[in-house]
């Protein structure tokens, strides 16, 4: 019974959950230069307000999830990789200095991209 009850209360995201978390960790860099754009050029239209409003709630949403990524180096790879934009190979080369491999630095990110996931499932 106890195991059922944290279930519900510690939901896990689905597989289609973490894809779309990950599509949003990738279009997360692209999302916070046009948050950038709108602070430097106002909207000057309803429109344009709301699409304002709706990229700083994503964007915001996404740094919280990641934020509360409890393992420093998962926290660290995914800061790199989605936050600050780099690629996968540029991931990999910064993080080799940890006698990590390259699989080691994919699981770190799968292991990212499933703690965000998790972590929307409150905050949307």
């Amino acid at each position: 019974m106890s195991v059922l009850c944290m279930e519900e209360l510690f939901p896990e995201a689905s597989p289609v959950e973490i894809k779309r978390t990950k599509a949003y960790l990738e279009q997360y860099k692209e999302k916070k230069q046009k948050v950038a754009f709108f602070e430097r050029n106002p909207p000057e239209t309803d429109k344009q307000k709301s699409r304002q409003a709706v990229l700083i709630k994503f964007t915001s949403l996404v740094e919280r999830a990641v934020g509360e990524i409890l393992q420093s180096d998962v926290k660290a790879v995914i800061e790199y990789r989605f936050i600050k934009g780099n690629s996968r190979a540029a991931t990999i080369i910064k993080f080799s200095g940890w006698d990590y491999c390259d699989k080691t630095i994919d699981r770190k990110i799968t292991e990212g991209i499933t703690s965000v996931a998790n972590t929307l499932l409150y905050l949307e």
